[in-house]
């Protein structure tokens, strides 16, 4: 046992409220370990030293990319479920009954299995599967449009009520509301291929082509087969990365230190399992450029 829970035994029994047998127990045969860090020991195996090979080479970048969510979901089990690894825990499958018949089953029933990083939203090595609503402002050089059927199903019964009572022009005629809005779903749709657009061309009992893309392929559009993919000019990626603000402590001595421990934690999002140095560089830096920002405050102030 440790210096500390001998002290705390002692002053516990003289002060007459002595610890429980199950609580020194308990003590004394817990880990000092979360499922972080047990999950950073796994990490060493050369299966995954090979994921994060790829990613630093400007590889495949979406095994790391997923691991780093898996560092997230874990970081919220510590702190919602279970902070610290004990023996009791390990007993009779408490643990596996906890976290993946519990926990990992209610992430699986909220459907929070996508990776969603607004700094690099698709990982390189990745082909994105997007909804036509997901891809709105964004392009890409190849684009395959996987389903090109939608039913036209009339209008909802919510335009129904609200149309009579709007005071101005609706613009649109109530009957083809929604013929309009499937038309502008699919100008999306056929709007984001840079070099190549491939539209699936379903045919089968229960399988369709909305109209309008029917009389719009048909005649003009090749089939795959027919395609001379010399043809196809190369594809021209940009990089459009926005700068952004790196601070001292938290970006550059973390750079500095490791490279690849910054790759891990800053460009990838994993959680550390002891964050305290992290959180600490980035409060001081946080804090100092508030500091900063009040000085000149009030020297405005001051000078009107």
């Amino acid at each position: 046992t440790s210096r500390y829970l001998d002290q705390l035994v002692k002053r516990r029994a003289g002060q007459g409220s002595p610890l429980s047998l199950s609580y020194i127990i308990r003590r004394a045969t817990s880990l000092d370990w979360n499922v972080l860090d047990l999950f950073y020991q796994l990490m060493g195996f050369a299966h995954f030293k090979h994921m994060f090979d790829q990613a630093e080479r400007n590889g495949d970048e979406g095994p790391v990319a997923n691991l780093g969510l898996i560092t997230q979901y874990l970081q919220r089990f510590i702190d919602e479920r279970v902070s610290i690894i004990t023996a009791n825990l390990l007993e009779d499958g408490k643990f596996q009954g906890i976290f993946f018949n519990s926990y990992l089953f209610a992430l699986f029933r909220l459907g929070e299995t996508e990776l969603e990083n607004r700094e690099d939203p698709f990982p390189k090595g990745r082909i994105p599967f997007l909804t036509i609503h997901q891809s709105k402002g964004l392009e890409f050089p190849v684009v395959v449009l996987g389903n090109p059927a939608k039913r036209d199903q009339g209008p909802t019964p919510i335009e129904k009520i609200v149309r009579p009572l709007l005071e101005r022009d609706p613009g649109e005629p109530l009957e083809r509301i929604t013929e309009f809005d499937i038309m502008r779903m699919f100008y999306v749709a056929l709007s984001r291929a840079k070099n190549l657009l491939i539209v699936a061309h379903f045919k089968g009992r229960g399988l369709s082509i909305h109209q309008g893309l029917k009389n719009l392929l048909h005649p003009h559009f090749p089939r795959l087969p027919d395609f001379d993919f010399d043809t196809l000019p190369p594809a021209q990626v940009k990089d459009e990365d926005l700068p952004r603000v790196y601070s001292f402590t938290a970006d550059f001595l973390l750079y500095k230190k490791c490279p690849r421990q910054y790759m891990i934690f800053r460009k990838f999002g994993f959680v550390p399992s002891r964050a305290q140095t992290m959180f600490f560089g980035s409060l001081v830096h946080r804090t100092l450029e508030d500091l900063h920002h009040e000085l000149i405050r009030r020297r405005q102030m001051a000078g009107g």
